[in-house]
């Protein structure tokens, strides 16, 4: 039998325990859930400051950039600018020397066409030159060419001689237009040079302004890749284009000769097969209607892929504010061709370009450009001349570029890039 009164007394005890100790126990308990909330509302709350901080901060980053991009934009219309000052100067100094070479010629020209009309006034004086009145004609003229003038205008000079005078009078106007076309170009260059310093300092000043913010963002260890091509590479590829102008010339100078003859040579052996049988009717050859080579369209497309991107206007978030050509995405590796027939004016590794080829054309005497840039490999050399269709290198993703894929521009006459218009490209996509 259950003792009741000693289950009440434990019964009790237990009530007590109980009630001495979990009161205080759960106290503890929420206190440490507040601490252990509070203080992660403390790390979210840093959290917090801190990721606004990075995306500030990333922001920043990114509008330096946008900021370096959108003056290299400009900075690569100056270089250009500088380079065809340059290029400009070079030309009037070639023509000035030019022309005083030839003032020269005129010169010594007239200094022996004077000795020899000296001598034929001195014979017309002797024989039966008394009527005339010498001290007149010398005295009154202000030189030897208004001396003849005078002579020629009184009619005291004989036909025989006239030719003479006359040739001289050519060779002093000759002389004359030289000399103002020699003042003209003078003038000219000093304009240019005037005009290639203010470029030069506009230049200087921007790149020192571009120093200053890559080193700014060096300082924050932002890789930054520079996007322009130099002066000395702008430089190089026009007097490389001018040496492909003369080359394609003399080239198609060549061909034409050798399509003459070949011709000729057809005709010839036409004309001795239809002496040998008057009833044969002969035609050129295959042989020689194949020498001359068929330039197809005027422009075809250089390679197959999809267009990425069209020629007009950009953002300028990649360092440009005006898209200068077609962009044809493919694989590496995809075959490149000569869009048109024409001599390589540089092939190889370049600035923006990375790989690239840029190939001059002479077409019905109006000099075109084409280009073709980030190419993987380039199978071709500076100074060689191109077929339309020949391959000329490989699909790739070199220099500014994100992906593999051929950008392609048409200049109508020299290079001659900007990034921030058109310049004097135009929309390869209206040629196919």
């Amino acid at each position: 039998m259950v003792n009741l009164k000693k289950l009440a007394a434990t019964v009790t005890l237990g009530a007590l325990l109980i009630s001495g100790t979990a009161p205080g126990y759960a106290a503890s308990l929420t206190d440490k859930q507040k601490k252990v909330q509070q203080q992660q509302q403390q790390n979210n709350s840093a959290q917090s400051k801190a990721n606004a901080s990075i995306q500030k901060r990333e922001q920043a980053i990114s509008k330096e950039q946008q900021a370096i991009n959108k003056l290299d934009a400009e900075l690569q219309d100056v270089i250009n600018d500088v380079a065809q000052k340059k290029a400009e100067i070079r030309a009037t100094q070639q023509k000035i020397a030019a022309l005083q070479e030839q003032i020269k010629k005129y010169e010594a020209k007239m200094k022996a066409q004077e000795e020899l009309m000296k001598e034929r006034m001195a014979t017309m004086q002797k024989n039966g030159g008394g009527s005339i009145d010498w001290a007149e004609f010398i005295f009154g003229s202000k030189d030897f060419g208004d001396l003849l003038t005078r002579m020629i205008t009184a009619g005291t000079i004989q036909e025989n001689d006239k030719q003479i005078f006359e040739e001289y009078q050519a060779t002093k106007e000759k002389l004359a237009k030289a000399q103002a076309e020699l003042k003209a170009e003078r003038d000219a260059l000093v304009k240019q040079k005037e005009e290639r310093e203010q470029r030069q300092k506009t230049l200087n000043k921007k790149m020192k302004e571009r120093a200053a913010k890559i080193k700014k963002l060096n300082a924050e260890k932002v890789k930054f890749e520079s996007k322009l091509m130099s002066l000395q590479e702008m430089e190089s590829t026009l007097k490389s284009q001018e040496k492909a102008i003369k080359a394609e010339i003399e080239a198609q100078r060549r061909a034409a000769e050798e399509a003459k003859r070949a011709a000729a040579a057809a005709a010839a052996a036409a004309k001795k097969q239809q002496s040998s049988n008057s009833n044969a009717v002969s035609t050129p050859t295959a042989s020689a209607v194949a020498s001359v080579p068929a330039s197809g369209g005027m422009f075809q497309r250089p390679a197959n892929g999809r267009l990425s991107q069209g020629w007009g206007a950009a953002s300028g978030a990649n360092g440009y504010s005006f898209h200068n050509g077609l962009d044809i995405a493919g694989p590496v590796g995809t075959p490149i061709n000569a869009s048109q027939t024409g001599t390589v004016t540089t092939a190889g590794w370049g600035g923006a370009y990375g790989n690239h080829v840029i190939i001059t054309h002479v077409l019905n005497g109006q000099v075109w450009t084409t280009v073709y840039a980030h190419m993987s490999s380039v199978s071709v050399s500076a100074g060689q001349r191109v077929t339309q269709g020949q391959n000329i290198g490989a699909m790739g993703s070199t220099g500014n570029s994100t992906g593999s894929h051929l950008h392609f521009e048409i200049h109508r006459g020299g290079y001659s890039y900007s990034s921030s218009s058109a310049g004097n490209t135009v929309n390869p996509a209206s040629f196919f």
